[in-house]
């Protein structure tokens, strides 16, 4: 059964971007006082970069934060496609070395290889606390897309699913039980034709996209939604 899904509505992406970066500064201090220790799993693209510059801006002690991300491409970690640049440049307190990193990149040459090893790390770490996604507006979340349900409905679930998107560079994605496993979810999206694809989940019960996996969590998602 799906848990409680809140809507939260702004005119700009700014606007949702500091909402949503004081929701999370909240958890997380909250986290941090009862546990001592945060995993926080962020997304790429363009979208989050203001999101993560306002979070950076919060006082936390970051040192006790470990961040990764949703997903990533397979490609150099100073390449302009890589997800872990744009957040490393966003967000102060990584650039600033006071908190830590999870880096899908440095694994070898080889994805399959890469992926073993970003396994057995993940398996050293607790469920992810807070979630942050982006939605493509094909219905993708991390680099988990439409069509590929084959590869990363696979069972047992590993932690890291390979993405071979057509056309685009591989990826190295979070798998649906990593997303699902966070204490707490949000999407943080934007524009008319993306509410759409999230107000449409019930007229696809058959053929379900992979925002839906999110949609329909017994814990629950926080949408952080721009019109513009």
């Amino acid at each position: 059964m799906a848990g409680p899904l809140a809507w939260h509505r702004f005119a700009t992406l700014a606007d949702a971007s500091e909402a949503l970066a004081e929701a999370v500064a909240i958890r997380l201090k909250d986290l941090l006082a009862g546990q001592g220790r945060a995993l926080l799993a962020v997304p790429g693209g363009t979208t989050p970069a203001g999101f993560l510059a306002t979070l950076g801006r919060h006082n936390l002690p970051w040192e006790q934060v470990t961040l990764l991300p949703t997903d990533e491409r397979f490609v150099a970690a100073d390449d302009a496609a890589s997800n872990e640049r744009m957040i490393r440049a966003q967000f102060a307190p990584l650039a600033e070395g006071r908190a830590s990193f999870l880096s899908f990149h440095e694994h070898g040459s080889d994805i399959e290889a890469a992926a073993a090893v970003l396994c057995a790390k993940l398996a050293e770490l607790p469920q992810i606390d807070l979630l942050v996604s982006g939605m493509g507006a094909d219905g993708h979340i991390a680099s988990l897309f439409p069509g590929a349900e084959a590869a990363f409905n696979a069972v047992p679930d590993s932690g890291i699913v390979v993405a071979r998107p057509p056309g685009l560079p591989p990826r190295l994605s979070l798998s649906p039980a990593r997303l699902l496993g966070a204490g707490w979810a949000s999407l943080l999206v934007s524009g008319t034709a993306k509410e759409a694809v999230l107000k449409a989940a019930s007229e696809r019960e058959h053929r379900p996209l992979p925002v839906d996996l999110l949609l329909g969590s017994a814990r629950g998602l926080d949408v952080y939604w721009a019109k513009e």
